[in-house]
């Protein structure tokens, strides 16, 4: 190297010319059409152009980033590495610099001649020989090699040549050679494949450095070279040239080197250098015109035996032997001398081999270290010669790309060789095309939209150098690298369409492998269209890009005459929204009229359609997506038709989940009676910005009649009918539903394959309507990857054993006030060939509607009666006892038509018909009731089966229609309770009940009250205050407030002695819900005994003068019931969130012991007459202690194992949840035992003196309120005198008497036991000092709850009741006077 190290050369190239001439035509003068021409040819001679799009390109999937990555460059485009390779070879040498000059000339004599050392001396003088040395850098330095060429096939002379090759030797001394060779062809061996290996010797070189075949010009002859050559003769020919390189060529190099190196050695020596430069250039002697010269384009250059030169010389030597660190450091000495004397050309040299010996080093060298080199080298080419040099430019460019592509620096590509002169359209489509490719390089991130942004230029570029093929490719290229992630991530699937026409459809993007063309519906991409061809048009983010690519391609197309291909593209600009609406207007007359036009219709050719599609295509205007498609059975009815499933146990229909078809919508509108109209609904969208025109819309069906049905039509009808729209129009952005009707007169199954109209009254146009399958996650395989089910097709079954009714309903409200009802009615017509033997309503409010029983429409002798809300009975009683079912039975549902065994508890009053023949119309009257104040929204189930329904069948599938009613229920009165206790009598209770009028304009009349209870029966405690003077009815003004008091009493039945009567008292419903919520709890075995019914007191009062209702014998105890159920499931629900309702009948009972429900009918005063009712559920008059907490308390055997954690988790959650439920919080906590006291007698004697005392007889009272328990009372009477020691306990620190003025006298300490539902009574004595009025609420009670005995007598008491974790916390308590209790000592006992 420079610096006199050894470094290892490994390869060298040497090129063999003829001879060397500079010619006065420099490439400066290169024409556009030279080089249009080069650039075609080099296009039209590679084999790849007939694969346009790269590899890594699919339409499928978009750009494979991984193959880009790992793909070549030179692959993706093989016209530029043969564009590159032509370029090299065009290259001629220049003045400027010593490439393409000789090194050395290579003189051959034959062993042959007589005088080779004569014939060489003469070859040294040849004129050729002269022009290389008077031109070349190396001037008369030119090295001279001598080489004899002996063949063998002359053996005559075989014993002279070395003899003449020594004199040879001797002449010019080591610089030479003997080459033996052999033409003799009888020694040529016959094996071809030895022939073909010495043949591609050449043929490969010679491929490259030929020049090929112009544009449109005849190609070049091809001659075989080295036929007549043996392998041994090849090996010969290549230690020749060896042998010339390494003991002659390259030594006489580094010769010039070292010489060179030494006499340049000051010039490169820093400041010394440059001091020595800047003296001889301003004080020298010679002339600057004696090194300088001007060449012949015009361009200054130095002698070749001036400094400047030899310094270039020395720099290319060193470049060409690969010493590129020498050789950076004298181009850079170089080029400061040439900057000096403006030598431009020279300059832009020197600057260009810098940057490229800067890159060729091993060390990795930075942007900064190379770019400004080239950059300034190509600007000093094209702006600062005396001409341009667009040669010398693309030279610079083409060597700065390959040596950028070889350190894999892909990210200085785009901005490198876009330097490139300008001038040349195809050569810079050409480069652009090369700047996109760098931009998928990118180490990081690939740029898919800069790399579209630069194949579109190339496109347009190529267009107007008249290459449509290759702008045609980059267009293509540009949309698909534009694809969304959501269309690369479509999936391809193919499923077989049984029935049909038989082609197989592509549910995700296709490619034509003929063309590789698209179509452009990106949603519905199936080709189940009438163009038959497996192609798609994609669509990218760029609205506006998409649209010109596609017209563009769509433009040369026509331009190409391939009006199929054409045809697609414009295709695909209908259905962007973002283009403009005047492009949308001409775009679309460009279709039409191509339409028209085009004899070669594509997209109606190759459909393997039927004959109803052969003629349409797929567009994507209008917009129909299938998944909002909607078949509607008899659309002329309100309501939702499907199958549904209706459970026996009266709980809420459900859709059946197996669907009609395995190739049909798993919707619930599926199936319809032979016969009945169905309507299809389309979501019709304009995504265009102008208004298009649809004209016969209508549906392409296909029908499949069932297995067994006749083919022959006897009427000679079709089997099914389709109507059409004449016209559809959409303006700009509209959407539309389209509505089409089918008839079906055949049992089977038919399907909707599609839509079909005409788009502006011209082009057929056919719309898929298949379904996307769905995702499946069943199996292993499915959960990991990614696998979808076969597309489903929009359709139905025609059932012939499918009701078929028609529902109307009639004079349903909107809006009622709360507790007012309204009559309405249900009309259910038979309008099919079956008659029903099963139909049943259900309603999702039990409490807003009362079901009267239903009568046929022609039937003229309905009772009339029986259809009223309210009956009126003239005889009411005060209190009543019925015997009431106490199962929480689930009451939204009613038979209608059936077997009258099988309706539900709830719904007894309703005795069903037998059956509903074809042509009939049921009647099912209906009063509807706003039960509370808001707005809602209530459902009504109508089904009905034509079969009847097994009395062991758990459910029935029934075809149902469902009702979405909308209430809105204003407020008329409010209605509130309040309880007191009666200091009369401590087994009673007061009620009062406070009705307020929220109406400002209307009166209300209160008609009745009743109540039921299980265990009080209720009574006004005096006459009401009525409001008229006659004195007959109860009236509440407007904004006004009334207030009834009731005295609630246990209700005593008069006791027969039978034992029934006994049996009935032992089990109450809280006693039930105990039990069985603590089997559900502790129990394996879950509960299913229902509880007994319950004896109910009805207690009814007439607020008036008139008639009373009869809630207890009529249908209007079935709603009342029903009503209550409904409020009773409601609280279970929010309770007892963690119980199934299932077991709610097992569980709960509807009413309780103590427990009263109220109802208030009242009705209008005037105005229109209207009546309703309103109720109170749940009254609580005072359960001692919450009683469902004894249930969870476990048994003290029978409890279930629980052998895994998460039931024992469970059991837990549970019993927490009870115990904490929202019940509880607000319950009212009473105490179990009640005391009053009342004086019974007075001993005084008015003659007696003050200081003597007065003496009072006090009867206490202890009444048990608990249901269950008895206690044991420990009672102690307390003397004022006592309270302060105990003050501690908390007793009557109220009390303000005095201390002095009485006590107890007497026995003061009583314990006695008190059964559930008794009274114990004990007497005491008071001594007082004075007549007056004192307070002797002075005691302190310790009760003590026991259990029943086990006797099972009823009242009786036993053991102490045993405590558990949710025992009531008055199992044990201490009780204290909580209010005084005066008596006046002065009054007699009376």
């Amino acid at each position: 190297d420079g610096q006199g190290a050894p470094y290892f050369l490994d390869k060298i190239n040497a090129r063999f010319i003829d001879d060397f001439i500079i010619e006065k035509k420099q490439q400066s003068q290169l024409t556009n059409a030279e080089v249009d021409e080069l650039v075609a040819s080099c296009i039209s001679a590679s084999s790849a152009a007939e694969h346009p799009d790269p590899s890594f390109m699919t339409l499928s999937s978009g750009i494979d980033k991984k193959a880009a990555a790992s793909d070549d460059v030179s692959a993706w485009s093989p016209w530029y590495t043969l564009f590159r390779q032509q370029w090299v070879n065009r290259m001629q040498p220049s003045e400027h610099e010593s490439f393409m000059h000789p090194v050395a000339c290579l003189l051959m004599v034959s062993a042959s001649d007589p005088d080779p050392v004569g014939s060489l001396r003469n070859l040294s003088n040849h004129p050729t020989v002269r022009r290389a040395q008077t031109q070349s850098f190396t001037g008369t330095n030119l090295m001279f090699y001598y080489m004899v060429l002996h063949d063998e096939r002359h053996t005559a002379h075989a014993h002279n040549v070395d003899h003449r090759f020594d004199q040879v030797r001797k002449t010019f001394g080591q610089n030479c050679s003997l080459l033996r060779i052999n033409s003799n062809t009888d020694l040529l061996e016959p094996d071809a494949t030895e022939r073909s290996k010495i043949s591609a010797i050449w043929s490969n070189h010679l491929s490259s450095m030929q020049p090929i075949a112009t544009h449109g010009g005849a190609a070049l002859e091809k001659e075989v070279y080295g036929s007549l050559l043996t392998m041994r003769d090849v090996s010969a020919l290549r230690d020749a040239v060896k042998q010339m390189m390494v003991r002659s060529v390259i030594p006489h190099m580094q010769y010039v080197v070292r010489l060179l190196s030494d006499q340049t050695a000051s010039q490169r020596r820093g400041i010394t250098g440059r001091l020595f430069s800047a003296g001889r250039r301003y004080f020298g002697n010679a002339s600057k015109a004696s090194v300088t010269s001007t060449g012949a384009d015009g361009d200054m250059y130095f002698r070749y035996d001036s400094p400047e030169a030899m310094m270039r010389l020395l720099a290319d030597y060193s470049f060409m032997l690969k010493d590129f660190r020498f050789a950076q450091s004298v181009y850079q000495v170089a080029r400061r001398d040439f900057l000096a004397e403006k030598a431009w050309k020279c300059y832009a040299g020197a600057q260009e081999m810098v940057g490229l010996c800067k890159l060729m080093w091993e060390i990795q060298a930075t942007k900064a270290e190379f770019d400004s080199n080239f950059e300034d080298a190509i600007v000093t080419y094209m702006a600062k010669t005396h001409a341009p040099r667009p040669f010398l430019a693309i030279r610079s460019v083409v060597l700065y790309y390959e040596l950028l592509k070889h350190h894999k620096m892909y990210t200085l590509v785009p901005a490198a060789i876009l330097r490139i002169p300008t001038t040349f359209v195809s050569l810079n489509a050409l480069i652009n095309e090369q700047a996109a490719y760098a931009y998928l390089k990118f180490p990081v991130k690939p740029e898919a939209r800069k790399f579209s942004f630069y194949a579109m230029i190339s496109s347009q570029l190529y267009q107007r150098a008249d290459l449509g093929t290759m702008a045609h490719r980059c267009l293509r290229m540009v949309r698909t690298a534009l694809l969304t992630p959501a269309t690369r991530e479509r999936r391809i699937e193919d499923d077989g369409e049984a029935g049909g026409n038989g082609e197989n459809e592509k549910s995700s993007i296709v490619v034509n492998e003929k063309q590789n063309l698209a179509t452009d519906d990106t949603k519905d991409v199936s080709t189940d269209n009438n163009i038959g061809k497996e192609e798609v048009i994609v669509h990218s983010r760029w609205a506006a890009i998409d649209s010109f690519i596609n017209h563009e391609l769509g433009r040369q197309c026509i331009a190409a005459q391939n009006y199929e291909e054409a045809f697609q593209y414009f295709m695909a600009l209908m259905g962007d929204d973002k283009i403009p609406p005047k492009l949308q207007a001409k775009y679309l007359q460009e279709l039409l009229q191509l339409f028209l036009e085009s004899d070669d219709r594509a997209a109606s050719e190759d459909s393997t359609e039927g004959k109803g599609r052969q003629s349409s295509v797929q567009l994507s205007i209008p917009n129909i997506d299938p998944n909002l498609a909607r078949i509607i059975m008899s659309p002329s009815l309100e309501g939702e038709d499907g199958l549904l499933e209706w459970p026996l146990d009266g709980s809420t229909p459900t859709p059946i989940e197996a669907p009609i078809s395995a190739s049909f919508d798993h919707g619930r509108n599926g199936r319809c009676s032979v016969g009945e109209v169905v309507a299809v609904l389309l979501v019709v969208t304009n995504p265009l910005t102008i208004g298009v025109t649809l004209n016969n819309f209508t549906l392409d069906c296909e029908f499949s009649p069932t297995d067994g049905s006749d083919d022959n039509d006897s009427d000679g009808q079709p089997d099914f009918e389709v109507t059409s729209c004449p016209s559809v129009i959409l303006e700009g952005g509209q959407t539309t539903m389209v509505t089409v009707e089918i008839v079906v007169r055949r049992p089977g199954e038919l399907s909707i394959a599609g839509a079909k109209y005409l788009l502006c009254d011209i082009l057929p146009t056919f719309k898929s309507l298949r379904l996307p399958g769905r995702r499946l996650n069943n199996t292993k395989e499915q959960q990991t990857g990614t696998v979808y089910s076969s597309k489903t097709t929009l359709g139905f079954r025609v059932d012939p054993d499918l009701a078929h009714l028609y529902i109307t309903m009639h004079d349903l409200p909107d809006t009622l006030m709360s507790g007012s009802v309204h009559q309405a009615s249900v009309h259910i017509e038979n309008r099919g060939t079956v008659s029903c033997q099963n139909i049943a309503l259900w309603l999702s409010h039990p409490s807003f509607f009362d079901i009267k029983p239903p009568h046929m429409l022609s039937d003229e002798n309905t009772d009339t009666e029986s259809q009223e809300v309210y009956p009126k009975q003239s005889d009411a009683k005060e209190a009543v006892s019925m015997s009431v079912q106490n199962t929480l039975q689930d009451c939204s549902e009613f038979l209608l038509v059936g077997d009258p065994k099988q309706q539900l508890l709830g719904a007894r009053h309703l005795t069903p018909i037998e059956c509903l023949e074809p042509g009939q119309t049921l009647v099912v009257p209906l009063w509807a009731r706003g039960d509370r104040v808001g707005a809602h929204s209530l459902s009504l189930v109508v089904g009905a089966s034509t079969k009847v329904v097994q009395s062991d069948s758990l459910s029935r599938v029934m075809r149902s229609r469902t009702f979405d009613v909308d209430l809105i229920v204003t407020p008329s009165l409010r209605v509130n309770a309040f309880v007191r206790p009666s200091t009369l009598n401590p087994q009673e209770r007061l009620l009062g009940i406070e009705v307020e009028n929220m109406l400002s304009d209307l009166s209300v009349q209160l008609v009745q009250t009743t109540f039921s209870s299980g265990n009080y029966k209720l009574a006004p405690i005096s006459n009401i205050k009525y409001q008229d003077s006659a004195g007959s009815k109860v009236v509440v003004g407007p904004r006004q407030t009334i207030s009834l008091m009731f005295r609630a009493s246990p209700y005593q039945p008069e006791s027969d002695g039978s034992e029934d009567q006994l049996v009935q008292l032992k089990v109450t419903p809280e006693h039930f819900t105990i039990n069985a919520l603590r089997q559900y709890i502790y129990s394996n075995d879950k509960p299913k005994q229902l509880p007994e019914p319950i004896d109910l007191i009805y207690s009814s009062t007439v607020l008036g003068d008139h008639d009373g209702i009869d809630c207890v014998h009529s249908s209007l105890q079935s709603y009342i019931l029903r009503s209550q159920a409904h409020r009773r499931r409601n609280m279970l629900r929010a309770n007892y969130p963690m119980v199934p309702e299932k077991f709610y009948p097992a569980l709960f009972p509807l009413f309780e012991t103590f427990g009263i429900d109220f109802v208030l009918f009242w009705t209008e005063d005037g105005g229109q007459g209207r009546s309703g009712h309103h109720s109170i559920t749940g009254i609580d008059l005072g359960v001692p202690y919450d009683y469902v907490n004894e249930a969870l308390n476990p048994p003290s055997e029978g409890v279930g194992r629980a052998w895994l954690a998460n039931t024992i988790n469970e059991r837990e959650m549970l019993i927490h949840s009870i115990a904490n439920r929202q019940s509880v919080v607000n319950h009212r906590n009473e105490r179990p035992l009640d005391v009053t006291m009342r004086m019974s007698s007075v001993s005084n004697d008015s003659s007696t003196t003050v200081s003597d005392l007065g003496m009072v007889e006090i009867t206490i009272t202890i009444q048990n309120h608990s249901w269950r328990y008895g206690y044991r009372a420990e009672l102690c009477l307390i003397s004022p005198a006592d309270l302060d020691q105990l003050a501690g306990e908390q007793v009557r620190i109220d009390y303000s008497g005095p201390r002095s003025a009485w006590s107890w006298i007497g026995k003061t300490d009583f314990t006695l036991v008190v059964d559930s539902q008794q009274s114990a009574i004990v007497t005491a004595r008071i001594a007082y000092m004075a007549p007056g009025i004192i307070d002797i609420a002075l005691w302190k009670l310790r009760a003590s709850a026991l259990e029943p005995s086990s006797d099972g007598e009823p009242g009786s008491v036993g053991v102490p009741a045993a405590r558990h974790q949710y025992s009531s916390k008055s199992l044990e308590c201490v009780l204290h006077p909580i209010m005084p209790t005066f008596v006046n000592v002065s009054l007699s006992a009376e």
